[in-house]
């Protein structure tokens, strides 16, 4: 019931009640309920009053909570290229391998009761017509040298490129991030298709591309995001007749660990498209 009926039905009471009574009677409940009535008044002011206070600090709240899911959806992602990059850590610790190498040395072996020797012929000099010869009986023990591994030629050479196998659900929300879950290439294994995430495996300056595919009705903001930041946008509009594709292109400088993803920039509207027609894609190689 809202305020106007409210008052209506009461000064509809007073009325009816006044025409059951003698005037001076009338006279003094009339000027009551009016009094009565005028406090009734500046109450319901007043708990309209809260009522909108209210709702003010409950849209507040939603924003926050807003807020706050999207800050823990990026720290969730943040944790997983943390704890991935740890791992790769460690397993490139494993694999290292020290592989001591003998040096070979000219020298002359004679195994007699003192044991391992080695005769070196230091000098050869004459001196007033007399031949001198110099030798040394040295002991050798065969000495070792620290030979470093092999590069892996899995992290010389960096590129990826996925697209998305099939459309997406209707309507995707701001922020959420666009898994692409058939991947071509991953050399250096950075990318990541359980979360749609690539992690660079080296320091360097790196390219990424990518597109985004919409049917007639739809639309759809992407943008890039690397360690947190976002790099760079792109938009497909459907114009109501025929699909619509967009692009993306940028070059960044990043170190071991930066994460890398696409994800929507606003609300969407329809799906994002990808099939033989066209596929909405994620590429990406490091230059040097």
């Amino acid at each position: 019931m809202d305020v106007t009926m409210f008052l209506f039905l009461i000064t509809l009471t007073v009325h009816f009640s006044a025409s059951h009574v003698t005037s001076s009677e009338n006279d003094d409940w009339q000027t009551t309920m009016e009094a009565r009535l005028s406090i009734l008044e500046r109450n319901l002011q007043q708990y309209m009053k809260i009522n909108d206070q209210l709702l003010e600090e409950n849209q507040a709240l939603k924003k926050l909570v807003g807020d706050n899911n999207r800050k823990y959806t990026e720290f969730s992602l943040k944790m997983k290229s943390l704890e991935r990059t740890i791992s790769g850590i460690q397993n490139n610790r494993k694999n290292v391998q020290i592989r001591p190498q003998t040096t070979d040395l000219p020298k002359s072996v004679n195994n007699n009761q003192n044991g391992l020797q080695t005769e070196l012929n230091i000098n050869r000099t004459r001196n007033n017509g007399i031949d001198q010869q110099f030798t040394t009986n040295v002991t050798k023990e065969p000495r070792k040298r620290i030979v470093p591994p092999t590069p892996d030629s899995a992290t010389e050479n960096i590129a990826f490129h996925a697209y998305l196998s099939t459309d997406t659900a209707s309507g995707l929300r701001q922020h959420h991030t666009l898994i692409f879950d058939t991947v071509k290439v991953n050399k250096g294994q950075g990318y990541h298709k359980d979360d749609g995430i690539f992690i660079l495996p080296r320091s360097g300056v790196y390219v990424f591309a990518w597109t985004v595919a919409v049917q007639t009705s739809g639309w759809a903001s992407v943008e890039i995001v690397v360690n947190g930041q976002i790099a760079g946008s792109t938009f497909a509009d459907g114009d109501g007749t025929s699909w619509a594709e967009g692009a993306g292109f940028i070059i960044v400088e990043g170190k071991v660990g930066d994460h890398v993803y696409l994800r929507m920039h606003e609300n969407g509207n329809g799906v994002v498209s990808s099939n033989g027609r066209a596929r909405t894609s994620f590429s990406g190689w490091r230059l040097f």
